[in-house]
């Protein structure tokens, strides 16, 4: 089978980039040639059979002009027909217009690596603390009133358009015979958006852990606990400080790996609160070098207050032994069993981060049993084998339903009609 995927960007800078290398690698070793398409190159490329870049293709929406996009149509449309693929494997959202077209043309299966087929702002998250469970639509503009989960848009007009391609692209992908989801709160958030069961199949990211390319840290801290993901308001950093404020006089030192707009604020916090001398901003780094201190460390802290996609950086420190303190919001309640690999907080407790963050630093014993336990977990429920054959049903499933429907289409029947 020839298969393009098609991303906005290609290399290894995001983890989204880092599942698409994995996937590939995977269908490469079952004898399946993989293609490439981006608006634009981030680092190395994985092996390929082919691959294309349009600049710019990304960011054509509504508002741009129409001789622009049909130029962009027209190059995407004669690259793809290049290689001749035997199905596009969308990995990213991009214009309606392009979607649709080579979707009429071409078995088209997209994965929802996040919940932005289902939300404006790709999140769903109620910057209070939680999960929002309505369904989209211009109703997001009125849940906003009260939420804020529209802030980043930065007027109500942005906030319209946002929207108004929201929908646009909604609708194209509601006629993918296949719209892969990550985990089970996604594949709800799909059915309750109007998809059907047989549209959304499961096929969880792949987590393998290969070994590192260079020896653990000489001398960690003692008691290292990671944090990687974006400083954002999501990621719950800022209510993670507070709560070690009460582990003050423990020993420990903690880690924060990755880079956003609330880093100057959670320095400055973690000043107020005394823990400056503890807590360390390393910035964005490589996944080899985050890996590697995770090797070292006693935990990984993911304080989400609202839910994520999967959580790959919670997956890799399971398969890897390090115990995972988290809340419990989906989806890293499928990731996380608490008391199997980690240990889960309800989102409600105030202090429930630092209680189960000393009882770990405390109890040797439950500490070496999550270690165990945890890299067996991963195997059993995420195995890179597992997703290359659920990825396989699912390319065959939206192969037969796209045949299916333009043998229909071309019936004598359909013509007369």
């Amino acid at each position: 089978m020839r298969i393009l995927f098609l991303s906005h960007t290609l290399g290894d800078a995001y983890g989204q980039e880092r599942i698409m290398r994995d996937s590939s690698h995977l269908l490469q070793r079952e004898g399946h040639q993989v293609f490439f398409g981006a608006d634009q190159i981030t680092g190395a490329l994985p092996a390929h059979d082919g691959y294309f870049c349009l600049p710019g293709m990304a960011g054509i929406g509504s508002l741009t002009s129409f001789k622009r996009v049909k130029a962009f149509e027209e190059d995407l449309f004669r690259e793809v027909q290049k290689i001749s693929p035997d199905l596009i494997h969308w990995v990213d959202l991009f214009d309606h217009r392009f979607m649709r077209r080579l979707s009429r043309e071409y078995p088209s299966v997209m994965t929802a690596h996040t919940v932005a087929p289902t939300c404006p702002s790709s999140q769903r998250f109620i910057p209070a603390g939680g999960v929002c469970t309505q369904q989209s639509g211009w109703s997001c503009l009125i849940t906003h009133e009260k939420q804020k989960c529209l802030s980043h848009f930065k007027s109500v007009f942005h906030r319209a358009h946002a929207l108004f391609e929201f929908q646009l692209k909604k609708r194209v992908l509601k006629t993918f015979p296949t719209v892969i989801a990550i985990s089970r709160y996604v594949q709800n958030c799909l059915l309750n958006e109007g998809w059907t069961k047989e549209q959304v199949p499961l096929v969880y990211n792949p987590v393998s852990i290969k070994p590192l390319s260079s020896p653990s840290l000489q001398n960690p801290p003692k008691n290292l606990l990671i944090v990687a993901s974006r400083l954002v308001a999501l990621k719950g950093i800022g209510p993670l400080l507070v709560n070690l404020s009460y582990l003050r006089e423990e020993e420990w030192t903690l880690w924060i790996f990755g880079e956003g707009p609330l880093k100057p604020e959670l320095q400055t916090l973690s000043e107020k609160l005394g823990l400056s001398q503890k807590i360390v901003f390393h910035g964005k780094q490589s996944p080899e070098t985050v890996r590697q201190a995770l090797s070292s460390a006693r935990l990984l802290i993911q304080p989400n207050r609202g839910p994520e996609g999967f959580g790959m950086a919670v997956a890799e420190a399971s398969a890897m032994g390090v115990p995972v303190v988290a809340y419990q919001v989906p989806a890293l309640d499928e990731l996380i069993e608490s008391e199997t690999n980690g240990l889960l907080v309800p989102l409600s407790h105030p202090q429930g981060l630092s209680d189960a963050i000393r009882k770990l630093l405390k109890d040797n014993l439950l500490k070496n049993q999550l270690s165990e336990r945890g890299p067996q977990f991963m195997k059993e429920r995420f195995s890179p084998e597992n997703h290359l054959r659920r990825t396989l049903e699912a390319y065959q499933h939206c192969c037969q339903q796209f045949t299916a429907k333009h043998s229909l289409a071309a019936s004598p029947l359909a013509m007369d009609c």
